[in-house]
């Protein structure tokens, strides 16, 4: 009668443990299948400092859809769904010249534009001639006034990019300046191409209405769709 017991006890020991490995493994499995935009509307949520969410879902080739999310009470609402375009050779930047673009989530540094501030609620530059994203070891991937820093700048001269930077955002990528690593990566305006060199763009309109929108805790999303 012992031994009989004593079977019983390790039957609903084993089937009790049986299933809450099964639990936790359907748990796991189910939270690898949320979506990382799901993940991501998740992790700011309660975030006060991240009001925007800027979503780049990549598709292939150069193409890709963006949409920006404006938070309220701690939900999310669609204010802007359209067309994007990442690098030529699309997402995943590892060094400078590879034509792609780097995925991943990143906040702004600011907005700026070879046109007047449109109305932007962070931080707008307004581009002149003395301006440079430089891509020298020295000052890499900083914006530059060369007054200020005195060199023959062989970065990017920002008031001649028309009118891909009539307006813009400058992505905090590369915070540390790693020198080859990458620099100039902005949300910008589209151009003639239907791709860039390694930024995002969309069409003016939407640009404006973006930075119009986007507070100084937005984060951009880069992520294959």
């Amino acid at each position: 009668m012992k031994k009989r017991w004593m079977a019983i006890v390790l039957m609903a020991v084993l089937i009790w443990n049986m299933a809450g490995t099964n639990l936790e493994t359907r748990t796991a499995y189910a939270a690898s299948k949320q979506t990382i935009w799901k993940k991501k509307f998740s992790q700011y949520r309660y975030n006060k400092s991240v009001n925007q969410l800027i979503f780049v879902k990549y598709k292939k080739k150069s193409k890709a859809t963006v949409y920006m999310y404006q938070k309220r009470d701690h939900k999310w609402k669609r204010i802007l769904k359209c067309k994007g375009y990442v690098g030529k050779k699309g997402i995943h930047k590892k060094r400078e010249g590879d034509l792609k673009t780097p995925s991943g989530t990143f906040g702004f540094t600011g907005a700026f534009g070879i046109k007047k501030n449109p109305g932007a609620k962070m931080n707008y530059t307004r581009v002149n001639k003395y301006l440079y994203w430089c891509g020298d070891k020295k000052y890499y991937n900083r914006l530059i006034d060369v007054r200020k820093k005195k060199h023959r700048c062989r970065g990017e001269h920002l008031i001649d990019y028309k009118p891909h930077y009539y307006y813009g955002m400058f992505l905090n990528y590369n915070p540390k300046h790693k020198y080859k690593k990458g620099s100039a990566i902005f949300l910008h305006c589209k151009g003639k191409k239907p791709y860039t060199a390694g930024c995002i763009a969309v069409s003016r309109k939407n640009m404006k209405k973006i930075i119009k929108n986007a507070e100084s805790g937005a984060r951009i999303c880069i992520y294959r769709k």
